[in-house]
């Protein structure tokens, strides 16, 4: 049960140094004024070995002053080591405070400014709070000039987002009445910070990046790299792992530049995104530069790059590596007094007694860890390992019983989170053990166990995401195979082994499949063809076999047009199981053979959704005039909606178009009241802050246009259908037991029964006649479901370019 130690994975604080472009450099210093005012200017600039020469060479011939002159040399001894990284030589170089007559002047400001960001940056919240409010306090009073620079600091070092937002305003106000907008940067730089830290990543990018380009265009490094660090967290977070890493190589380039010990954050980060990857010997390459820079630095992340080091080189089987990694990162984390972190690391020498063979003293470790731990994260993890020791011992009955007390732990722990999206995700920190349990239950021969535990988590999440209570209890796996008439295929994907369960109205069958990175990379590979100009049966038939043979078992009965429901996991939320080719007797897209659905878990299947009396009612929403210039106008959307229209009396429709279109209109038009309800529109999604996800519609008086998941999710629906014709309406960020979310899954929470969303870009031209034709057999009384696969198969069997799967394949059925 690996776990790398995210000590690092936190948005790196921007060093909030005046380092601002303003000129050439200075002379040669004569004066000591001179020395100032170029130091000054090579710090802004950020030439920092500049400053660091004339810095060096003046303060030895002016000794013998005291002066306001000496004393801005010496906060600027103190800059440069702060923007270097050492902070414990921050407080050193200015551990002496200024003469009374000095304890007003713009040096004083400076200094406590200084030590201010030493202490943000040394993660002392207590301490920066204290010298910021000290030099905010001498600067309204004497030197207001500083308020942008300690307004910008205090954005920073804020408790809450409310606060950052408001100093940061003040910072802009202050910037501008003392002629330096060169500072606003830096502040959207802090606001990038908090936002980060608050995991409003879609605010934080767009800041981010806005910052990026002026600090770029002002050539200041500590500014660029703080914030490249920052962008690249926000895209892990978001699940863009490509981005990050190109963000944090950047960020690690711009800080080697300034100082060594500013790699070791980004240099960590790296580390983790290969470990994500289970790129052991990559993750490794990493840790050890980090490592080799935080010993030389003794940085304060040295006792988690160890014990991130061990974890890795077990993964990769170096135990006698592992164990030593693994001393010394004890060592370091006794020394500074962190318990729970030493206990982190307790569980790693248990997991490598383990492997030694020693399990007696791994039981032992796993025993004192989860009687001491106050974290409950340290308490699960604990069990998880434990469980596992048990198993190997063959200590079934004792396996299975931490096993459960892990799961209970971990599902206890989730149901006390009020956010309702990091209740989305917490099952993802905790999968490791979910994973396990599954393998063992199987190991067992306990294949009905095994789908319920998968069922268990599945309904947890759903049941408790937003704190609803209307899924049905668990019974009998078949019902939902016997009510829809259909063959469940559910699948759990894991690290070392993944299945499928088969459910049928007379059985429950499970079959292994591959590792879930083998059928990822697949999966990945296949889609890209089928939206590029590979995207036909001819061109990339060939991987539409593989994964058909890799993940549809065998049936002995496969009948024409069989419903097939799938429960997809991990990477199989992006793949349309339409388009796997099926090789025999000629290879043709299994959409030939069967009508294939999607559905979070097997327990919605059986719940029952109200029909309207009366006649069929539909609200379209469309058309919307382009709210921001990222949100082109649709070529074609009027095109849409006019072939949708035609399909209703003017008496069954409730259409808003144009600029109609916006989001208060849409909650006004009492949505819950629809049987159908259909969007032409942009859609947007993020991966981990997945209501955030939004149809983009025309602005309203409220100069809003994104119809929130979140907001959807609030306003009851009990639409037989919901259909999102923009690109990714699916959703991009999968969580273990909740699945694909996005818009999609909040409109099935919301209440729709069925929703149409797309896995990628729809394209204009056939989204128009595929719409139509779908329309055209629904209103006929045909399956929404079945109406959508005629829709479909006209263009498969077209033999026209829109046969190829990058046309009709975007859109998915899901039901909920």
């Amino acid at each position: 049960m690996a776990a790398l130690l995210r000590a690092a994975a936190r948005p790196a604080t921007v060093s909030l140094l005046a380092l601002l472009l303003l000129g050439a450099p200075a002379a040669a210093p004569k004066t000591a004024e001179e020395a100032a005012r170029d130091a000054r200017q090579a710090l802004i600039r950020s030439q920092l070995d500049e400053a660091q020469r004339i810095i060096d060479d003046a303060l030895p011939r002016f000794s013998a002053r005291n002066d306001e002159t000496i004393w801005a040399l010496r906060v600027m001894r103190a800059e440069l080591l702060h923007t270097r990284g050492d902070q414990e030589g921050v407080r050193k170089v200015l551990r002496q405070e200024l003469p009374p007559a000095l304890r007003t002047s713009e040096p004083a400001v400076r200094r406590l400014w200084v030590l201010g960001n030493a202490a943000i940056q040394s993660g002392d919240a207590k301490e920066a709070k204290r010298r910021l409010q000290q030099a905010r306090e001498i600067a309204e009073a004497h030197q207001r000039q500083m308020l942008p620079e300690v307004y910008t600091a205090m954005t920073i070092s804020a408790s809450d987002l409310k606060e950052a937002e408001e100093y940061a305003d003040k910072a802009v106000v202050a910037a501008r009445a003392y002629g330096k907008q060169r500072v606003e940067p830096r502040v959207l730089a802090a606001l990038q910070y908090q936002y980060t830290k608050a995991q409003r990543y879609s605010d934080a990018i767009p800041v981010g990046e806005k910052a990026l380009a002026a600090a770029q265009s002002l050539k200041n490094d500590s500014l660029v790299q703080s914030i490249l660090g920052n962008l690249g967290w926000s895209y892990t977070e978001v699940g863009d792992y490509e981005t990050a890493a190109e963000y944090f190589t950047l960020g690690d380039a711009t800080a080697a530049r300034i100082g060594q010990a500013l790699r070791v954050p980004w240099l960590n980060q790296l580390g983790n995104l290969r470990g994500q990857k289970h790129d052991w010997t990559g993750a490794e390459k990493y840790f050890l530069e980090a490592l080799q820079i935080a010993r030389r630095e003794q940085h304060p992340q040295l006792g988690f790059i160890l014990a991130n080091l061990a974890a890795v080189t077990l993964e990769s089987g170096h135990i006698d590596a592992a164990r030593r990694y693994n001393d010394e990162a004890l060592a370091v984390k006794r020394a500074a007094g962190d318990k729970e972190s030493e206990r982190r690391s307790l569980i790693i020498a248990a997991r490598i007694a383990s492997a030694s063979g020693d399990a007696p003293k791994a039981i032992a470790i796993l025993n004192r860890v989860i009687e001491g731990a106050v974290q409950t994260t340290t308490r699960w993890e604990a069990r998880g390992n434990l469980a596992e020791v048990f198993a190997r011992a063959n200590r079934v009955a004792d396996a299975d019983e931490q096993f459960r007390l892990a799961i209970n732990t971990v599902r206890e722990t989730r149901r006390t989170i009020e956010d309702a999206e990091l209740r989305l995700s917490f099952f993802n920190v905790t999968a490791d053990i979910f994973n396990a349990y599954i393998d063992f239950l199987v190991q067992q021969q306990r294949i009905v166990a095994a789908l319920e535990t998968t069922e268990a988590l599945r309904v947890d999440a759903l049941d408790d995401a937003l704190k609803a209570r209307s899924l049905p209890r668990i019974g009998d796996l078949r019902d939902g195979a016997i009510q829809q008439n259909a063959t469940i295929l559910s699948y759990w994907l894991g690290p070392h082994s993944s299945y499928v369960w088969s459910i049928t109205p007379t059985e429950i069958r499970a079959k292994r499949l591959a590792p879930d990175a083998q059928i990822a990379d697949a999966v990945e590979a296949y889609r890209n063809d089928l939206k590029g100009q590979r995207g036909s049966l001819e061109r990339s038939g060939q991987a539409g076999r593989r994964l058909y043979t890799m993940l549809v078992p065998a049936s002995r009965t496969q009948q024409r047009d069989q419903r097939v429901i799938i429960i997809a996991d991990g990477a199989l939320h992006a793949l349309n199981f339409e388009t796997l080719v099926v090789p025999a007797p000629t290879p043709h897209y299994w959409i030939e053979d069967a009508l294939i659905t999607e559905a979070s878990s097997v327990r919605v299947l059986t719940r029952r959704h109200p029909l309207h009396a009366g006649p069929r009612k539909m609200l379209l929403v469309g058309n919307p005039p382009s709210p921001d210039p990222a949100y082109p106008s649709l070529p074609r959307a009027n095109e849409e909606m006019s072939q949708i229209k035609r399909h209703f009396a003017s008496s069954e429709r409730k259409v808003l178009d144009g600029p109609a279109a916006t989001p208060s209109a849409y909650r006004g038009a009492s949505p819950g009241t629809f049987d159908f309800v259909h969007f032409v529109a942009h859609g947007v999604a993020f991966r981990t802050r997945p209501l955030e996800s939004a149809v983009i519609l025309g602005r309203d008086s409220a100069n809003q246009y994104k119809l929130l998941a979140r907001d959807v999710v609030q306003q009851r629906l009990s639409a037989r259908l919901v259909t999102i014709s923009s690109c990714h309406g699916a959703g991009t960020r999968t969580y273990t037991g909740e699945g694909l979310v996005g818009l999609a899954w909040a409109f099935l929470h919301a209440g729709a029964a069925n929703v149409i969303a797309a896995l990628w870009d729809v394209n204009d031209s056939a989204t128009p006649m595929l719409m139509d034709r779908f329309y055209a057999q629904t209103v006929t009384g045909v399956d929404p479901a079945a109406a959508l696969r005629k829709a479909k198969l006209s263009l498969v069997r077209s033999n026209s370019v829109y046969s190829n799967a990058r046309y009709w394949a975007p859109f998915v059925f899901y039901s909920g």
